[in-house]
């Protein structure tokens, strides 16, 4: 698999490359392949409801995004959230004959200040890792990196500050989450949105002692089921946790799905 992607990268060049394997990743899962190893992905259909307000933070080349679309039919609201340009002409691509007039895409990264701030992708044993595009924040971060890309941060509470309702967020900012979500505290306090999230080891512990210190509880996907986790498993846990908020009523009705 990874001398073929590499052949695809050299044949076709970077967006070409971006677009053939997204749409392919995408098709694939709508036909039911990958449901072990993007079971999260997969879970979506069951977690989001029509008429849900979303946000995918990190949105990438949307994958998250199409399917967030999909769940939430007409009467939902996605806004994606992507500062790499050329990812958010891919992801326009690949969703545009599904989210016509409840999608919403920003072009920022998230996090402590409203500046311009460098991210990279990397490149690792040959083959490039645009779903780790991350923030640079020192030099000794820009080794195996293939590109680089200077975009805008934004702060979350701030950019969002006039959002009506808010049922669910994607974060998936490859080591970044700790700052998103210190930043992005009123709104989660006032909205009170289920968060499904990649950990990185970077801050996890942080990450996870500030969304508990906001009422939320940490289930992970297992055989398709919510499960109620201590923190001690969850900072072991490599797959995506779900930060559920400490109220009955939304708990118990998760745990039926």
């Amino acid at each position: 698999m990874k001398i073929i992607r590499k052949l695809l990268y050299e044949i076709l060049g970077f967006e070409l490359y971006l677009l053939f394997i997204s749409k392919l990743y995408i098709s694939l899962i709508k036909l039911g392949f990958f449901k072990k190893r993007y079971a999260e992905l997969h879970f979506i259909k069951k977690l989001v409801k029509p008429g849900y307000h979303c946000i995918d933070i990190g949105a990438n080349l949307g994958y998250y995004s199409y399917f967030l679309c999909k769940a939430t039919r007409e009467t939902g609201k996605i806004t994606a959230v992507e500062p790499v340009e050329i990812f958010r002409k891919i992801l326009k691509s690949n969703i545009k004959k599904l989210c016509k007039k409840n999608f919403t895409l920003l072009p920022y990264a998230l996090g402590s200040e409203n500046k311009t701030i460098t991210m990279g992708m990397p490149v690792l044993n040959g083959i490039i890792h645009h779903g780790m595009t991350h923030v640079i924040t020192d030099n000794s971060q820009k080794q195996n990196i293939e590109k680089t890309f200077e975009v805008e941060m934004k702060i979350p509470d701030e950019l969002f500050a006039n959002i009506e309702r808010l049922h669910f967020i994607k974060c998936d900012v490859e080591g970044y989450e700790y700052f998103v979500f210190s930043n992005m505290k009123n709104i989660l306090y006032q909205h009170k949105p289920i968060i499904q999230c990649e950990l990185s080891e970077q801050n996890k512990k942080e990450t996870i002692q500030l969304l508990k210190n906001l009422n939320y509880d940490i289930y992970i996907l297992n055989n398709n089921k919510l499960q109620k986790q201590a923190d001690d498993f969850i900072l072991k846990y490599k797959n995506d946790v779900y930060f559920i908020p400490q109220d009955n009523n939304i708990q118990n009705e998760l745990l039926k799905i």
